[in-house]
């Protein structure tokens, strides 16, 4: 077990490995949240209708197509640096993620209450672990100091359907349970909070949380994670505390929503 990997150094491993195909630099981005606006969606998206690195992604062309639709929803709301995470890059942040999780499975780990440590340690699920046909794409904004992204994966049978429906009941566990919990890793004290953003529209299959994590600084994080059909589709943000509020919320469910459209348009 390695120790002491979190969530965010995990994602920014991943976020910092995806590059377009002229190699560019993700852009630089303020110490504060941007005029992301929900209400409109209406930045304009990048005219060719392409997402930077489909060429190094290796997954369904019916998902790559789903994500490129994901992503390109997010650029008209201003997110306008878009990128596919290499499948090279994929399967380095899939070992990692094997192997830590948001407060870790160390023994050292001590988690209070208790009865947290063991959804708190499996609930950073990503649809990249069910296997190497998962996509991710990834966008940034220059107003926005963070990062979203957008992953798929179609369940290849009942083990991949027993872990989604695991990591549903992880966090439902979380939100009802385990509101607020601390622990320390690698000599670090933290704390965090999970609350559950709502929705306009949630079934069942249907997972929402946002988190904020204090120690080392303070990072903020939403997700969101639904299942159409046999496909899973997770959205996420990671960054400062705008990340939090309804208006991210919003960007998530309508990112997912044109993701959803364009799986049921390709089956």
């Amino acid at each position: 077990m390695r120790r002491g990997v979190s969530l965010t150094l995990l994602s920014m491993l991943l976020l910092t490995g995806c590059s377009g195909e002229n190699d560019e630099a993700v852009p630089e981005v303020p110490e504060h949240g941007g005029d992301l606006s929900a209400e409109s969606g209406e930045a304009e998206a990048p005219a060719d209708g392409e997402v930077a690195g489909q060429d190094q992604v290796g997954g369904p062309e019916r998902l790559i197509t789903a994500a490129t639709a994901g992503a390109q929803r997010a650029a008209s709301f201003g997110f306008d640096e878009l990128g596919f995470v290499s499948d090279e890059v994929a399967q380095s942040y899939r070992e990692l993620l094997e192997e830590n999780s948001l407060a870790g499975e160390d023994p050292e780990v001590d988690v209070s209450p208790a009865s947290c440590a063991a959804p708190l340690a499996a609930v950073d699920f990503s649809p990249l672990l069910l296997g190497p046909e998962a996509v991710r794409a990834d966008f940034f904004a220059q107003s926005f100091s963070g990062a979203g992204s957008i992953e798929l994966a179609t369940l290849d049978g009942s083990q991949d359907a027993q872990r989604v429906t695991a990591h549903r009941e992880n966090v439902r566990e979380l939100l009802d349970s385990c509101a607020e919990t601390e622990f320390t890793l690698d000599g670090v004290e933290y704390e965090l909070e999970i609350t559950e953003p709502e929705l306009d529209s949630a079934g069942d299959e249907t997972v929402a949380y946002s988190w904020e994590r204090s120690g080392e600084g303070t990072t903020f994080a939403q997700i969101l994670f639904t299942q159409v059909e046999q496909d899973i589709i997770m959205v996420s943000f990671t960054g400062d505390e705008a990340v939090a509020t309804a208006e991210f919320t919003s960007i998530a469910e309508a990112i997912a929503a044109e993701t959803a459209a364009a799986l049921t348009e390709t089956e």
